[in-house]
């Protein structure tokens, strides 16, 4: 396989993975996305071993480390700094944007300490 074939048919796997989760929100069944996402890790990843082309190199590497860098830099503070936001207007709002507020807050939490797990390992490897 053609590295522009798997680019398309990856492309083709998200797109019938977010129908049948939408579905699957839907008609409030929660078994069959997971099994969807199984299927579709694992479709991926088999299309990946038959490519013959070269689909990553040291450019594609750095540039997603990159982007997962800037990721993390943009995305958990915007969502403290929304969550705390929420928290100090939480007599304006209703219960549920609290219940919200709270979730963000331990979410990006969650993922600084994840950030600081993987770097902390990343740096005593190498």
């Amino acid at each position: 396989m053609k590295g522009k074939t798997l680019s398309v048919v990856t492309a083709a796997i998200a797109v019938v993975l977010a129908i049948v989760v939408g579905w699957s929100i839907v008609t409030r069944n929660f078994i069959v996305p997971i099994i969807a996402i199984v299927l579709a890790i694992g479709l991926s990843y088999f299309l990946r071993r038959r490519t013959k082309e070269v689909t990553r190199d040291e450019r594609t590497s750095l540039l997603y480390e990159r982007a997962a860098g800037a990721t993390i830099r943009t995305c958990v503070p915007v969502a403290g700094a929304g969550a705390v936001i929420i928290i100090a207007l939480q007599d304006l709002l209703p219960a549920d944007m609290v219940s919200v507020a709270y979730t963000l807050a331990y979410t990006a939490c969650v993922l600084l300490l994840v950030h600081l797990a993987f770097y902390s390992y990343y740096s005593r490897k190498h």
